[in-house]
């Protein structure tokens, strides 16, 4: 989904740096007794905000929901943006 959200910036000609707020919808994980994955989430969300080259945390929150749009779906971000 980062990678996805990355595309996207570049097509607007924006960084991560320009994420001031983020939403973050995670199902349950069958794999994890159906409870969400945020230590997989974290992994990913850690190699675009908070580093050297983009030290800028928005701000954040993360739930966890019964289901999202598409069957099979695990994850669904929403970001705000300030340029």
């Amino acid at each position: 989904m980062f990678a996805r959200i990355k595309d996207s910036l570049d097509k607007l000609g924006l960084t991560f740096g320009d994420v001031v707020a983020m939403t973050v919808y995670l199902v349950g994980d069958p794999a994890k007794e159906g409870k969400m994955d945020f230590e997989g989430m974290m992994a990913a969300y850690t190699q675009y905000f908070g580093t050297k080259e983009q030290p800028n945390l928005p701000a954040r929150s993360t739930v966890q929901v019964a289901g999202l749009v598409a069957p099979g779906m695990l994850v669904e971000i929403e970001v705000q943006l300030a340029k």
